[in-house]
């Protein structure tokens, strides 16, 4: 087992135990910029993306070549860029699902809808479109337009590195 599978079941451990509380008839946490309707339509939000992303992952062999179907190199290039864009697309998932994780610890924190860089309140209808928006709309915008007009300090998302960097040790 690798530390991001590691990782990745410590977090879904405290996830499981988090949602428990969420559902068990506790009240969510007051927030100061959602009220409980609005914040539980946003919580059975997060959860369903969850349970969903959760229900795909669990069929790890996909992932794993069939030493059969390298028959010649024609199909074995083919099922190599076949299983890189699949790795990278449960990479994205998994980035993904962490940043579900990230806005339920916001929610039973009490500071969902918070954006992170102004600390201002984030637009319900965001955060009903995006619901793992860290960001307001303005700061979103400004910092779409620094990323655009600086091509060096770029970072894969995904990654968190900057692209000179991907490949590295």
């Amino acid at each position: 087992m690798n530390q991001n599978e590691f990782d990745f079941q410590i977090s879904e451990a405290l996830l499981e135990k988090r949602k428990k509380e969420l559902l068990s008839g506790k009240k969510i946490p007051k927030n100061q910029f959602l009220n409980q309707s609005k914040l539980t339509m946003i919580l059975q939000k997060l959860l369903e993306e969850r349970e969903k992303i959760l229900q795909t992952e669990n069929d790890t062999n996909r992932y794993c070549l069939d030493k059969n179907e390298l028959a010649d190199p024609l199909d074995e290039a083919a099922i190599n860029i076949q299983a890189s864009q699949e790795l990278r697309m449960r990479n994205r998932t998994v980035f993904y699902l962490k940043k579900i994780n990230k806005s339920l610890d916001r929610i039973l924190g009490g500071n969902y809808g918070e954006c992170e860089e102004c600390e201002g309140e984030i637009n319900f209808e965001r955060l009903l479109a995006r619901p793992t928006a860290e960001l307001c709309i303005n700061c979103k915008e400004e910092a779409e337009l620094n990323e655009k007009n600086n091509i060096f300090g770029k970072k894969s998302k995904s990654l968190g590195k900057a692209l000179h960097d991907i490949g590295k040790p």
